[in-house]
């Protein structure tokens, strides 16, 4: 990788956000054309790599950089390449993509999905509401992209509250509150509304991929595709396989979280999956911990911040997260597993019950 100033010019060869010199933007150079060095054919399917042949090669641009791609067109070596400029391999890509939903996370994929390319689809019941979430996208990215830029990528964003206008989209995706019935009601309407080759896919952080799709005519279309909050930082993306999800959907999240910047991970149905099933008990104990009395909050905070070297500690993470999906998450996988470790604490039931629900309300265990 070389990365340019495009203010000075000056180049690295390692990831630079600014530069130091003049404090002007960088942006990754893409090369003109890569030789190829070396390949191997592989003839074996394998997880997210389905369609065989194809060839693993090892390309070396004008740079010195080594990299290896997948192709599907056989090369020999010495064989140049000419490289497609980012902007280019985006544009010919022509995705649409659905966002129902236009809260903190909804918000978070579309400006993502937005900054891969994509044309993006806000749907909201309440448009004003779809048009305050663009407005709080436009306010994030002009703290890290240039003016010209940020309109190019609101440009992809277009708002409505007309399902029928998901028609033509390649992916669509759900990101509505933890409520069965509701998620039920929009996937029935988006199988009536979109075409059959629509992928569906559900953010969902703690519901049953399967217990969703069983109102689908064709449950194999449906797939997981659980962001972490904020989208726009956190890498993570779990790509959750339901029974019936078929392999070249779950091979389509990949590509897509692949694109987007995000690393997947794929796993089975089963409550909470894998980040959730892990986190909650442990946001759950530092709760119970707070309500004896003994710890502040900043000071269990500052406890796990500094003794486990996590980037936040459990309680402000648990305002962030919000206090209801908290507590909605640990009654499904309390449900799920019928295991005591999983229950509410009484501190959680309580300040949910009063609506004290973290940054969103203005007060949790920290006051905003």
């Amino acid at each position: 990788m070389v990365f340019e100033c495009e203010d000075c010019h000056k180049k690295w060869y390692y990831d630079v956000k600014v530069c130091i010199f003049c404090q002007g933007n960088v942006a990754e150079v893409v090369p003109k054309q890569s030789t190829v060095r070396g390949f191997t054919k592989v003839a074996i399917p394998s997880p997210g790599h389905s369609r065989v042949p194809y060839c693993n090669l090892l390309l070396e641009d004008d740079y010195g950089n080594f990299r290896i791609r997948k192709s599907f067109t056989e090369y020999k070596l010495g064989d140049l390449i000419e490289e497609t400029p980012k902007e280019q391999k985006q544009a010919a890509k022509q995705r649409t993509v659905g966002l129902i939903g236009t809260g903190t996370m909804g918000s978070g994929i579309a400006q993502v999905c937005a900054q891969t390319g994509y044309q993006v689809i806000m749907i909201d019941r309440h448009e004003e509401i779809a048009r305050k979430s663009l407005g709080k996208i436009d306010k994030a990215l002009s703290k890290t992209t240039k003016d010209e830029l940020k309109k190019e990528i609101l440009g992809r964003i277009k708002i409505t509250n007309n399902f029928y206008d998901l028609e033509h989209a390649n992916l669509v995706i759900e990101v509505l509150t933890e409520d069965m019935e509701l998620k039920h009601e929009v996937l029935k309407e988006l199988e009536h509304e979109c075409s059959q080759d629509t992928i569906f896919a559900t953010n969902t952080s703690s519901l049953s991929i399967d217990g969703l799709s069983q109102v689908l005519k064709n449950p194999g279309r449906l797939v997981g595709l659980h962001f972490f909050n904020p989208v726009p930082k956190m890498k993570l993306v779990e790509i959750v396989r339901g029974k019936e999800t078929s392999d070249a959907v779950v091979n389509f999240a990949q590509e897509v979280a692949t694109e987007m910047g995000k690393t997947p991970v794929v796993t089975g149905d089963a409550p909470g999956f894998i980040v959730n099933r892990l986190l909650l008990p442990f946001l759950n104990e530092a709760m119970d911990k707070f309500s004896d009395g003994t710890s502040t909050a900043e000071d269990i905070d500052r406890a796990v911040t500094l003794g486990l070297n996590h980037p936040m500690g459990p309680l402000a993470l648990t305002d962030l997260i919000g206090l209801d999906v908290c507590k909605a998450i640990l009654d499904v996988l309390y449900a799920g597993y019928n295991d005591h470790k999983y229950k509410p604490c009484k501190t959680l039931c309580e300040m949910v019950e009063k609506g004290d629900l973290g940054r969103k309300t203005g007060k949790g265990f920290y006051t905003y």
